[in-house]
């Protein structure tokens, strides 16, 4: 079977030009696929492929600040406001009244904040990689990384204004080989420097192509990473203006999948927060959660069939008649 043709083009919504692929029929139940750090609709290719073969219609949109989307300079402009603000205008722009929801890393932060502020707008989700992370009204996120990482942990170094001209001498391929292909568990200090001094043979694994490396390379050239590195910036604002959410629940029918060699799967205290009540506790409507042996972090390319398979085999069980809008039944 061949497969499906993707195709490209740029939507206005909510104040800017949001760049969207696509793939399937036009009347098919949609599909919004929500990308990470450092990564752009692309990472969901093989997905959108998957799905639209079986019928699905599959959106997925460079995130504001990414690719082809409008990229705001102050970094303020990056709330989890703005951007489910984006989602649902695009949305809205095309005709979607609820859709299936898939994120990853990054995404999966944007989708649990779809579904804790606009639970109407999903019939179901699936999240990658990053598990729910409730609101902690006694620590600011920042703070809490400093105590826990040190001011080298990538998150803190993020804060720092200009931090991204660092990756304007770098040579991106050699970073999207090291940054796509890293496996470990421990903590992850971000230094430049020691990436761009790093003479290591970097082996692409068989999930991973030169030309794979080179369309991020190439758009990431083009756009910078500002505009990815802002949402890192957002997260103390973040903290500020979900006040009103506190041990609010994520109402909406999920599965939860995740690599056993992830990182985020080993910060303190996630491992037993998903397994022993936690996840459940504050996502109610948690079906499944899924550890894949052997899986980093960028898992829906490094296992792209296993977590398409996931994909379809969880949202194939719910009504797919999406063509009227439904009232949240929660």
């Amino acid at each position: 079977m061949a497969a499906p043709e993707i195709s490209h083009r740029s939507v206005a919504a909510n104040g800017i030009s949001i760049h969207v692929a696509e793939a399937g029929p036009q009347g098919g139940p949609a599909v919004l696929f929500v990308h990470g750090f450092p990564e752009l609709w692309y990472s969901w290719r093989r997905q959108m492929e998957h799905l639209a073969a079986r019928g699905y219609r599959c959106v997925a949109p460079d995130l504001r600040g990414y690719g082809g989307t409008t990229a705001p300079p102050d970094p303020s402009s990056y709330t989890a406001f703005h951007i489910v603000g984006d989602l649902i205008a695009l949305l809205d722009a095309l005709r979607l009244p609820q859709v299936f929801v898939v994120g990853h890393d990054w995404g999966a932060i944007v989708a649990w904040n779809l579904c804790l502020l606009r639970p109407d707008r999903v019939r179901a989700l699936v999240n990658l990689s990053v598990a729910f992370m409730p609101r902690n009204p006694a620590i600011k996120p920042i703070d809490y990384f400093r105590r826990a990482y040190g001011d080298d942990y990538y998150v803190c170094r993020f804060q720092e204004p200009g931090f991204e001209a660092g990756f304007a001498s770098f040579d991106l391929k050699r970073f999207f080989k090291m940054a796509l292909t890293v496996q470990t568990t421990g903590s992850s200090a971000m230094s430049l420097e020691k990436m761009q001094a790093s003479n290591k043979e970097i082996a692409l694994p068989s999930w991973l192509s030169e030309e794979d490396i080179s369309y991020l390379a190439s758009v990431y050239a083009k756009t910078g990473f500002a505009g990815g590195l802002n949402y890192y910036r957002c997260l103390d604002l973040n903290w500020e203006l979900m006040a009103p959410w506190t041990g609010a629940k994520v109402q909406v029918p999920t599965k939860f999948i995740v690599g056993d060699g992830d990182l985020a799967y080993h910060h303190p205290g996630v491992e037993s927060y998903i397994h022993k009540g936690g996840l459940k506790r504050d996502v109610p409507l948690l079906e499944e959660v899924v550890v894949i042996k052997g899986a980093g972090h960028f898992i829906q390319q490094e296992r792209a069939q296993e977590i398409s398979d996931h994909i379809y085999n969880y949202i194939k069980k719910f009504n797919t008649d999406l063509s009227t809008p439904k009232l949240s039944k929660l």
